[in-house]
């Protein structure tokens, strides 16, 4: 599963095909940055712009269809994950809102228990969301602290927050977790 963009048609769309590059099949065009198969390879999440021009998750089947909006959070980043059961995805708000604070918050894929992890109130300090650990026991994500960069991780109900790397001029962008997880 990929996204791909295409400058004739100016469409944004999830598609997927076989190992070999064949079978090439349109999922959904309405967006489509950081598509996400989750754990039971049924559904695939991914964000795309509502008419009200805020930025939405939503997730389709990997057919194309049940295209659902999970939720509408103001500025959603890029990078989001599937807990590795299934019943909750991690997203990060106001990632394009640099007058507020970005916090990272878990939501079941069908919209409900929304549950922010994080909550900074400074502007000047934005979390971003990596992902779960396979194991589904720790989130990994950056801190952006008044123009300096540390990884930590925490606990999925946003206890237990450690240091993973302290503030420097380091940024880590786009993290994910190795196949093994231990701690």
């Amino acid at each position: 599963v990929f996204e791909r963009y295409d400058p004739i048609l100016d469409e944004d769309a999830v598609w997927s095909m076989n190992l070999d590059g064949g079978d090439r099949v349109r999922i959904t065009d309405a967006g489509a940055p950081d598509p996400n198969v989750s754990p039971n390879g049924q559904t695939v999440s991914f964000l795309g712009g509502t008419p009200d021009g805020l930025t939405a998750l939503f997730t389709a089947g990997l057919d194309g269809s049940q295209v659902f909006q999970v939720t509408t959070l103001y500025g959603i980043a890029f990078k989001s994950d599937w807990a590795p059961d299934g019943q909750h995805l991690v997203v990060t708000d106001n990632a394009d809102d640099l007058s507020r604070p970005a916090n990272i918050a878990t939501i079941a894929p069908d919209g409900t228990e929304l549950t922010y992890l994080t909550d900074y109130t400074s502007p000047k300090l934005r979390a971003y969301v990596g992902s779960y650990s396979p194991d589904g026991r720790w989130i990994v994500f950056r801190l952006e602290d008044h123009g300096r960069f540390s990884l930590f991780r925490m606990r999925p109900d946003g206890g237990e927050v450690r240091a993973i790397l302290g503030p420097s001029k380091f940024i880590p962008r786009s993290i994910d977790w190795g196949p093994a997880a231990s701690g």
